[in-house]
């Protein structure tokens, strides 16, 4: 059996004639009831009584308070949702409220807890006790605490404490005319003689109590029902669906707890957002080299690019010269010879030479010049084309030939 934080806390139970009053601290791995007392509340000076209760009890201003009762128009009914966080439970219970009150909700406000859940694995809900009440009961509530106890940690209504497990409950100063069993009202009549057995087993482990007559049980029920929920280690996580208590009567304690886990909140929240954000710069700073280095392998396949087409194209002019016909050996020869059949008077102007052909554009001042005579010696070539003109103003005329191989047995 896991118990709460607590090391020690005081429940303090209230009605029209009578308050109640129970003080609790941890020993043994269980919480010992210390101190327990019981006053009539006068009409016209209810903070009397609570004055001596305080004193008989005898907690100090740092024993966490739970203040327990009922209001004039509260309702408490038990329910079954899925399985959610606190938050979406809640939203979900303002849909299940009209079903379970039975009129406008506009304005009621409600506490809820953790009562039980099925095995179903597939679709687990679980059972919430529920204490709805109007805004108006509320602020009556918070104006009784104001002037008998001032400063109160938590409300909570006795029958918010029960789970789907106990047995029948009994609480008179809640509810004088019926009590609660397997999850419905039931009429006082039936309540069975012997229904405490079952709870003075319950409590006895859960809290060290003093040898006190049986009736103690009866009378302190709803201070012991309650007791056992603030005792438990699922009562922290019931703080969510109890807080109703406007701030200005929560004790200091409580103002200074809640301060801190805003406090530890936003830490928390500011080293996620830190840390989130230096992980966004860490990556913008990662995209940012990878971007560069893209950049930079672009531009060196750019570069690489431009070198290998102009490898191509002097690989082009080398296979193009490798591929040329080495020409003829003895053109030296031939030129010369060719100079040699020319007569002084002829110069030559252009010549060309291919592998199929010799252009020539000659001048000359000679009359008459017979060129098929004058290139007879060249054995090794004849004439294809001759043309011959002169200005009639110029002495030269100019010669335009095209030689081509002779064959075997031409003559030119």
């Amino acid at each position: 059996m896991k118990l709460s934080a607590y090391k020690e806390f005081a429940i303090l139970l209230f009605s029209e004639k009578q308050a109640k009053g129970c003080l609790f601290r941890r020993r043994a791995g269980h919480f010992e009831l210390k101190a327990f007392a019981a006053f009539p509340v006068e009409p016209n000076d209810p903070a009397d009584a609570w004055k001596k209760l305080r004193q008989e009890l005898g907690f100090g201003r740092d024993c966490p308070l739970i203040f327990s009762g009922s209001m004039k128009n509260g309702v408490f009914f038990r329910t079954t949702v899925p399985d959610l966080p606190p938050k979406a439970q809640k939203e979900a219970l303002l849909f299940e409220l009209p079903q379970g009150l039975l009129r406008d909700t506009e304005n009621d406000l409600f506490q809820f807890v953790k009562s039980g859940e099925n095995s179903d694995a597939e679709n687990k809900e679980i059972s919430l006790n529920v204490y709805a009440f109007t805004s108006s009961d509320l602020e009556k509530l918070t104006a009784y605490i104001s002037q008998s106890l001032r400063k109160v940690d938590f409300f909570i209504y006795p029958f918010l404490a029960l789970r789907d497990t106990d047995g029948a409950a009994f609480v008179p100063e809640a509810e004088p005319d019926f009590y609660f069993d397997a999850g419905q009202w039931r009429p006082l009549e039936t309540l069975d003689d012997n229904w405490l057995e079952w709870w003075e087993a319950e409590f006895k482990n859960w809290f060290l109590l003093p040898d006190t007559p049986r009736s103690f049980v009866q009378d302190y029920f709803g201070c012991l029902l309650t007791a056992r929920l603030v005792a438990s280690e699922d009562f922290r996580s019931s703080h969510y669906g109890l807080n109703v208590l406007p701030g200005r009567i929560l004790p200091s304690r409580m103002r200074t707890q809640l301060r801190i886990t805003i406090l530890l909140i936003t830490l928390l929240l500011g080293g996620l957002f830190w840390e989130k954000g230096g992980q966004l710069l860490r990556e913008s700073r990662e995209l940012s080299r990878l971007e560069a280095e893209q950049n930079n392998l672009e531009n060196q396949i750019r570069r690489g690019k431009q070198k290998l087409k102009t490898m191509e194209r002097e690989l082009k002019e080398l296979n193009r010269v490798l591929n040329q016909d080495p020409g003829e050996e003895d053109i030296i020869g031939k030129l010369a010879d060719f100079s040699r059949v020319l007569p002084s008077n002829v110069m030559v102007q252009s010549l060309r030479w291919s592998d199929s052909a010799v252009d020539l554009t000659l001048r000359s001042e000679a009359e008459n010049l017979n060129m098929p005579e004058v290139l007879r010696p060249l054995k090794y070539w004849k004439i294809s084309q001759l043309q011959q003109r002169s200005r009639n103003n110029e002495a030269a005329s100019t010669i335009t030939l095209k030689l081509i191989p002779a064959g075997e047995g031409d003559t030119p």
